[in-house]
């Protein structure tokens, strides 16, 4: 409770990050009384599931509980700016730190992971994005919305309707203590959508997506995330039907920029190697492994160049050692020394 006495004396705490914190605390009070073996993170998060709200939440505690799950020394030079689309945005104090995190991937991924009992994040990010700012108390907010926004919201009035709606949708939680709070957090959700609607924030273009979108945004950041996929799709899709294509043929199909397409030609190039064994030259996917690599039409392939250029390709295929007569594997080349 100190700590959110602490919080509240502090200017710059975002007010959704206040109620969090509420409901954190109410979930501690909870579990004391109860006498039961369930932590205070599975009762909290339960709460949050009970509200409908429960993934957009976890989102924002990814960020809020950085220290608490990477420790204070790591906390110490980098900090959690955003998740979104799975993907985890840092930022370090130095290049340094950003090298050494990027070793320790697999274990932060997996322990934030473990923490909320979902998969979450599935890629870390490290950006020196500017105009972001971390304060002291782990808080992050934009310049340009600047540190007076709770002001804002408390100014909005919620209708009848819309507390009524808030007020069901907490019903399920039966200790009052954290009944109240989580409706306080569900009203500051509510203005936050209001307040977005009056600084002109939109309806998404997508049929039936029902996210609203910055005004300079035609699409929610969801539904570009996913025509930016479909259109990947579609790339992936045109190249492996026909290897040989280059920018301009698949751009008669598939409105996309060279960058576009030459990112995902070269996905494609890496998910073919990677199922392509070592001295392989007859395969279908050899082929047009070797196609999509030329640019070459199929009567432009002969024997001679689908050796020549595995050959030059050997170090990216896979490598799938031969077996002895006895059945036990033939050592690699430079084994032993």
């Amino acid at each position: 409770m100190r700590r959110i006495l602490t919080c509240r004396a502090w200017g710059g705490i975002s007010a959704w990050q206040q109620e969090v914190l509420q409901v954190q605390a109410m979930a501690k009070q909870t579990a004391e009384r109860n006498g039961k073996l369930e932590s205070v993170g599975d009762i909290f998060i339960q709460s949050l599931k009970t509200m409908k709200i429960g993934k957009e939440f976890k989102q924002h505690l990814v960020v809020y509980q950085w220290q608490t799950l990477v420790g204070k020394d790591i906390a110490a030079h980098a900090r959690a700016v955003k998740l979104e689309f799975k993907k985890l945005f840092i930022r370090t104090t130095h290049p340094a730190w950003a090298e050494q995190l990027k070793y320790m991937e697999y274990d932060i991924k997996q322990k934030i992971n473990s923490h909320f009992g979902e998969e979450l994040v599935q890629e870390l990010i490290f950006t020196g994005q500017p105009g972001w700012y971390i304060s002291q108390e782990n808080t992050l907010y934009k310049e340009d919305e600047s540190r007076h926004l709770g002001k804002q919201l408390k100014k909005i009035q919620l209708s009848d309707e819309e507390l009524a709606a808030i007020r069901e949708s907490c019903s399920s939680i039966e200790d009052e203590e954290m009944r109240s709070a989580a409706m306080r957090l569900g009203c500051n959700v509510r203005r936050m959508l209001r307040y977005r609607q009056k600084s002109y924030w939109h309806p998404c273009a997508s049929e039936g997506c029902g996210s609203i979108c910055p005004p300079a945004e035609e699409y929610c950041y969801s539904c570009k995330r996913r025509m930016k996929e479909k259109k990947a799709e579609k790339i992936q899709q045109l190249l492996l039907d026909m290897p040989w294509a280059k920018y301009g043929e698949v751009l008669q199909e598939v409105s996309c920029s060279q960058q576009e397409f030459q990112s995902q030609r070269l996905i494609l190039l890496q998910r073919l190697a990677s199922r392509v064994d070592y001295g392989d030259v007859e395969s279908i996917e050899a082929k047009t492994l070797v196609m999509l690599y030329r640019s070459l039409p199929p009567e432009q392939l002969s024997d001679e160049v689908v050796k020549k250029t595995m050959s030059r390709l050997r170090r990216d295929v896979r490598y799938v050692p031969k077996q002895k007569a006895g059945g036990r594997e033939a050592p690699s080349k430079g084994a032993g020394k």
